[in-house]
């Protein structure tokens, strides 16, 4: 059986060819994969899987990194439009009810506050209704300059990556590219060690 594309070697370096797309990219996985477990290499596969440049709308995605039977993370390739505006969209999916609590109010009392910033409900049935997807533009300042009034807590990402785990292995394992697994760990490991936690 043929190697799906997002699963291969050649996807993961064409990836590295773009070092803006490639160190991005690893930063969001690392940061995610690090709040979602304690180990994440005991969980590759198993409970998480990742793919590199998959088709998915039109091949506008760099990555996907889903937990069990859902996405929970991706960026999409940069956007130029008919007004010359580009914009860099990443898609970050949290427990919406653990994020409330965080914040302290509910997602509809914060688009004001998070402007450039869109909390979208997720349709993922795997989600059971507690899952939002925060979509943020990495090319608006003002929207970015917003990151420093989100928690530093893990519980949001936690707590959904645990109840998508429950449900057992998901169905990407083909899309799965080993290849840039290995680099967003080895990633994890470096920044561990820079930090003196590793």
């Amino acid at each position: 059986m043929a190697l799906n594309p997002s699963a291969s070697e050649a996807n993961f370096l064409r990836l590295q060819q773009n070092e803006d797309w490639y160190e991005a990219s690893l930063d969001w996985i690392a940061a995610y994969l690090g709040m979602a477990f304690e180990n994440p290499a005991a969980e590759e596969v198993s409970r998480w899987t990742l793919s590199c440049l998959p088709a998915t709308n039109g091949s506008a995605r760099l990555f996907t990194l889903n937990i069990g039977p859902m996405e929970v993370l991706h960026l999409e390739r940069p956007t130029l439009w008919a007004d010359d505006t580009r914009t860099w969209r990443l898609s970050i999916y949290v427990s919406r009810s653990a994020f409330e609590q965080e914040m302290g109010r509910p997602i509809a009392s914060l688009t004001e506050e998070f402007p450039g910033w869109r909390f979208v409900p997720s349709a993922l049935a795997s989600g059971d209704g507690d899952a939002v997807v925060i979509v943020v533009d990495l090319l608006d300042d003002t929207a970015t300059a917003r990151f420093d009034r989100v928690p530093e807590s893990t519980v949001p990402v936690k707590k959904l990556a645990d109840d998508l785990s429950a449900k057992g292995k998901g169905p990407y394992e083909q899309y799965h590219n080993k290849w840039f697994a290995a680099a967003a760990l080895e990633w994890i490991e470096r920044n561990a060690a820079a930090e003196g936690v590793g």
